[in-house]
């Protein structure tokens, strides 16, 4: 049984809904002047986003090219399967096995180079990759109730179910829901959930073990972040050199896209279209959005909101 497409397909362009949230947007001064961002005078570390993306390429290496070589029949449920059984089963490290099951899910992302498969198509095989990591989760998950003691193994199910209860808290914000290729970016949506669930449970993984597996460095997007009544998403923009910007308080959703932001491996600056300004400080311990210009009534100029808990 081939792995099928998460979410429910539709016959338009794709909308973002970091770009089009829904009924309960309340829209920023859209006619706010805005300006390229300059450099930093409180961080020289901060740089444009295309510097950044290419310093990232020198820090982590290149990925591994991904060749057009699209074979439907390699996207069936039992092959992903054992592809990711295989690399557990001969990994000498958890780090070994995490660099193993990264290689996978982007084999899997080997459709997107093939320029003659349809869309229909794409959406069709767009589960492998999230699968992929799905399998990852739960070998993880089972390994480390194994291994830990009965305090430890309370705490990782404690943890586990807080996990899925935000991540279904972004979901329901981010899922995708206009598009042909709703689907496909909603497998993709939950494949970055995944991955990084999956480098948090070998961290937990490596601890009750007495393992030395340390967690990745953390990209600036592609993350969200939850606090007990909000929500902070970093995703890529429409269009390049931008990031679209996602933020829930008390229910209420705030859309921003903001072009040329400064970066480092800790922080983002930004200046949005809509005249928002401001601050995110991000990693494995959580994000913190600092507002310093804003007319918009949700998150005025002076808030500052963290966002205790990294997804």
């Amino acid at each position: 049984m081939t792995v099928t497409g998460c979410g429910a397909g539709a016959s338009n362009a794709a909308v973002s809904p970091a770009e089009s949230i829904g009924k309960e947007v309340i829209s920023a001064d859209a006619s706010a002047e805005y300006t390229t961002p300059e450099a930093s005078t409180e961080d020289a570390s901060l740089v444009p986003i295309d510097e950044w993306e290419e310093n990232w390429k020198e820090i982590m290496g290149e990925e591994e090219e991904v060749e057009a070589d699209y074979d439907k029949s390699q996207y069936d449920e039992e092959i992903v399967k054992s592809k990711v059984d295989e690399v557990i089963k001969n990994s000498k490290s958890i780090a070994e096995e995490i660099e193993g099951i990264e290689k996978i899910a982007n084999y899997y992302n080997g459709y997107h180079f093939d320029t003659d498969i349809s869309q229909m198509e794409m959406n069709a095989v767009s589960g492998a990759e999230p699968y992929t990591w799905e399998l990852e989760l739960d070998s993880l998950l089972k390994r480390a109730l194994e291994e830990a003691d009965a305090s430890k193994k309370e705490e990782i199910q404690a943890e586990q179910k807080k996990w899925k209860a935000d991540f279904d808290r972004c979901y329901d914000v981010l899922e995708y829901e206009e598009g042909s290729w709703v689907p496909m970016q909603n497998c993709e949506l939950d494949a970055r959930f995944l991955k990084n669930r999956c480098y948090m449970l070998a961290k937990t993984l490596s601890d009750v073990k007495g393992d030395n597996y340390e967690l990745p460095k953390r990209y600036f997007m592609d993350n969200a972040y939850v606090s007990d009544n909000g929500m902070l998403d970093i995703s890529e923009g429409m269009e390049g050199g931008s990031i679209a910007i996602t933020v829930v308080v008390d229910g209420k959703e705030v859309g921003q896209l903001a072009y040329d932001p400064l970066i480092n491996d800790t922080t983002i600056e930004f200046k949005a279209q809509s005249g928002i300004e401001g601050k995110i400080t991000y990693g494995w311990d959580g994000a913190t959005l600092s507002i310093t210009k804003s007319v918009n009534k949700v998150i005025p100029k002076g808030t500052e909101l963290k966002f205790p808990t990294a997804l």
